[in-house]
């Protein structure tokens, strides 16, 4: 048995080192490009800096600038626009979504077209669907002859330009551009419910609306917890839209401001006087939201884990 052993373990060892040689290049790249920039930055953010140039040790002196005025405000603003983005994204975007993957699981004709059709915004960039949505919600665009057509509106369509629409708006875009990966994701949980469970609540008397959220809620958690994260995440790290259709500044009067605009603003100088960055500030805010997101990501996950029902 002894020599048996003693033959088995350089077997066993050459098939570890091999799995490493697989992984190491992807632990590589992941070390340089996410975990170096990441300790860099948490670094970075106790420092103080002038322009590019770091200086002095200066502990936590760029966070208690943060939250002080008039930074704070900003700062505040900024994150109420994400928060109110995560909800009205969990509302329009998913709420709908879950509801059109419903219809299309019970669909028997038609469900692969209309599952392609709502997937087809997801295929377009960010970037192209904003500049897309700025020209139709233009003053003299599309949007706007239309509305005037039927006559759901009257003079000029200035949504972009109000401070209490342009949020929704952009709100509503994303949830059009990204619509299709919800319902992608619920119909294929609705696919691998048992479909003898329908079949009991229906002899028990359960219609359409109570089997969805009676039967189908319940055990759609692990898709709920997916998207529920993935909305989390993308909706922090919002700043396509936002620079492709109201600039950096997040116009009009920064009522369309994210974390992530304003930390563009801090680290390349658009924030006040054009030119000037504040390195300390950009790096305390990325710490923070950073922090912000692996703590969020991490509560919803054990949450919904707990919520987990087993057809």
């Amino acid at each position: 048995m002894s020599d048996a052993a003693n033959r088995t373990e350089p077997a066993r060892l050459s098939r570890h080192l091999a799995a490493l040689g697989f992984v190491l290049p992807a632990l590589l790249i992941y070390g340089l490009f996410v975990l170096y920039p990441l300790l860099t930055s948490l670094w970075g953010s106790l420092f103080e800096w002038r322009g590019l140039r770091q200086l002095d040790f200066s502990w936590f002196d760029n966070y208690l600038r943060l939250l002080s005025f008039p930074n704070s405000e900003k700062l505040f603003g900024a994150l109420w626009h994400n928060v109110a983005w995560f909800f009205g994204i969990m509302l329009f975007q998913n709420g709908f979504g879950l509801i059109l993957a419903y219809l299309l699981f019970w669909s028997r004709k038609g469900a692969s077209f209309f599952q392609s059709v709502f997937f087809f915004p997801a295929v377009l960039s960010p970037v192209i669907v904003g500049a897309l949505w700025r020209l139709l919600l233009a003053p003299n665009g599309v949007v706007e002859w239309m509305l005037n057509g039927l006559g759901l509106h009257e003079g000029r369509l200035t949504v972009l330009g109000d401070s209490g629409w342009a949020l929704w708006v952009l709100i509503a875009i994303d949830a059009w551009n990204w619509m299709g990966l919800p319902v992608l994701i619920f119909t294929a949980g609705l696919r691998q419910i048992s479909y003898e469970v329908f079949e009991a609540a229906k002899l028990d008397g359960a219609g359409s609306t109570r089997m969805l959220t009676t039967v189908a809620l319940p055990l759609l958690v692990p898709s709920i917890s997916s998207v529920t994260t993935l909305s989390f995440i993308n909706t922090f790290n919002q700043f396509d839209i936002v620079y492709v259709m109201q600039g950096v500044q997040g116009n009009p009067n920064f009522s369309t401001d994210t974390l992530v605009t304003y930390f563009y603003r801090l680290a390349f100088g658009a924030e006040g006087a054009v030119g000037i960055t504040d390195i300390g500030l950009a790096l305390a805010l990325g710490t923070m939201l950073f922090l912000l997101l692996s703590v969020g990501t991490l509560l919803l996950l054990r949450a919904f884990d707990r919520a987990t029902v087993q057809p």
